[in-house]
Formats: structure tokens, sequence, C-alpha cells
């Protein structure tokens, strides 16, 4: 059986603030001082009260807790899809949440009312490249039953601790949700790979074997960081958006055919989105008649997930 999903069954969007300060949580920072560096002393990591961001966190005017942002979303999935047949959440997520400790699967399980029988999981520790191996995780899952599932994808950009990398992608509160089912129209999803050792050099020839092992299009377009559509491309382009919005021509660079054998243009996710980036560019630049590959490259490591178009609308 295949599994789907539908451009128009991507929900996503970011955040401003849904959580009112209260000046109450100020008596809590011991506790949550004590906590981060207890978190980071667990890990065996230097940590002093200089790095501490937890009094920001708790002022902060832009706060989204990944409940929150489902909430805001839920209705619009509502209206977009059928959900009687949905019966698997997972969330994938690269930043914590703002209330650590919620379960957020459980969460949009009570909130859709869905069976008694609904299965629900979080992912975590798999760096931006968490959802991939989510929907892989849902598709064997889903193959064994007649049902559908539900892959919630959030990251807040409040950590309790100072952060170089935070610091430099200046992330959005954003939270996404993708409808998979096993019939319908939609790409087909074609598989998960993960390849370790990677160098810069040899992207090009690891992209392509992932296209030929996913058995997609050699007009495969590629959803990737701008970094690394530069990295792929020869001419050593750069992206300098300064803030401003970024136009579709933008967001789409040609990479070289002698490197990974195909001509199409790509597509430059949103860094700001974190985890849910690729995925909200599918659903804003995808086109049905096209197979895509989603690629994550971080440490040498390269993770993507393909999506292969249907010739024709079908229900089975």
């Amino acid at each position: 059986m295949k599994t789907v999903i539908n451009q128009q069954q991507i929900i996503w969007d970011t955040f401003g603030n849904l959580e009112t300060f209260n000046p109450e949580w100020l008596e809590q920072q011991g506790h949550w001082e004590d906590f981060i560096a207890a978190f980071f002393k667990s890990n065996g990591l230097y940590y002093d009260n200089h790095m501490s961001r937890v009094e920001n966190c708790i002022r902060a005017e832009d706060k989204a807790a990944f409940a929150s942002m489902f909430e805001q979303l839920l209705p619009r999935l509502r209206q977009s899809t059928d959900l009687s047949d949905v019966d698997t959440v997972i969330l994938a997520h690269w930043t914590p949440d703002l209330h650590l400790g919620t379960s957020v699967v459980n969460y949009v399980i009570h909130s859709l009312e869905l069976g008694e029988q609904s299965f629900g999981l979080a992912i975590s520790d798999r760096g931006l490249s968490a959802p991939f191996m989510a929907l892989d995780c849902i598709h064997r899952y889903i193959q064994e039953r007649d049902s559908s599932a539900l892959l919630l994808i959030a990251d807040q950009k409040h950590l309790l601790y100072r952060s170089a990398l935070m610091d430099e992608l200046a992330p959005e509160n954003t939270a996404c949700i993708v409808k998979i089912s096993r019939s319908g129209s939609g790409w087909v999803y074609a598989g998960y790979r993960k390849h370790t050792h990677v160098t810069e050099r040899d992207l090009g020839q690891s992209i392509q074997e992932m296209i030929t092992h996913f058995g997609l299009s050699p007009q495969t377009r590629i959803i990737a960081s701008p970094a690394l559509l530069v990295q792929l491309s020869d001419v050593g382009q750069q992206l300098e958006h300064d803030g401003a919005p970024v136009t579709t021509e933008e967001r789409h660079i040609s990479i070289d055919e002698k490197q990974i054998a195909i001509g199409a243009k790509q597509i430059a996710i949103d860094e700001k989105l974190l985890c849910a980036a690729p995925f909200a560019a599918l659903e804003q630049y995808g086109q049905p008649e096209q197979d895509y590959l989603l690629i994550r490259y971080d440490e040498g490591i390269l993770t993507g997930v393909g999506f292969s178009h249907q010739e024709e609308d079908v229900c089975a």
C-alpha cells in the first residue's frame, strides 16, 4: 500500500505571543535555573549562570508553546480535511517545547476527539531532520492499519540558555500539521534515507543516489536550505534576503547538471521555520506533476525523504 500526502492538507503558520506574562512566574525562576544547570551537567557540558536565559524567557513577549500553536491550527485542519479515519499522531521537533513535559500529541488527540485506540509519539534528538524520521515511522505504522495519521511539526524560539546557533538562525515560533493517508490524490511517499560521512564534494553523488533509490524522476526538484543549494551549485551564489519578503524567484536556484544530473530549478527553504521549513516550502511551491526530494545536511550527515507524483488522481 502507498502513503500519500496532499498539498491542501499541509497546514502551517508562524506565531507571535500566545501566552500573556504572569508576574507569578518569576517566583519559579530559581526552579528553572536549577533545572537548566542540572540539564547541562547530565549531558557532561559546562554551564555557569551567565549562560542563563531563564528570566528572558519568562518575560518574553513572543512566547508560543507547542500546544498553543496547534490550538490555532486545528480549526484550519478540520476545515480542510476529513479526520474521521485518523488514529495516529506523531510530533517531530528540534527545539524543546516552551512548556516542558506537556504531552502535545495527547492534547491533539483529545482536541480532535480521536478514538480511544489512537497512538501518539514524539520524536526529537534527531536535529532538523526529525520530521523525516517521523514521516517514515508513520509510513511503516499505517501500512498495517486501514487508517490515516497526522504528522505534527513544531519549534519555538525561546531557550532557557544562551545559544549562538539560535542567535544566528533567529527562528520563528512555527507549527505545521500534515495529514498522511493511504490513498487519494497527492504525492506518494517514496522513502527515507540517511547517508553518513558525506563530504561537500560527495553531496551531488549522494543526492543522485537518493533520487535513484527512491525511483524519482530525473527532473526531481530538491527542497533544501539556501546554503546547501549554494554548495551544490558551482557558481557559489549567496542568498542575502536582509529580512525582506522572499519571492518565489529568489527561492529557486539552478543546480549544475553535471554534478547531479538534473536540470530543474530547486526550492530553497526559509530556515527560520526550522523543522517545518521543507514541508512549508512544499506546500507553498510544490507542483502536483513534479517529484520532490527534501533533504537536510549537517556535520556530514545527509538525510532525505522522497515524494513522487501520481500520473492521475486515484482513490485506491
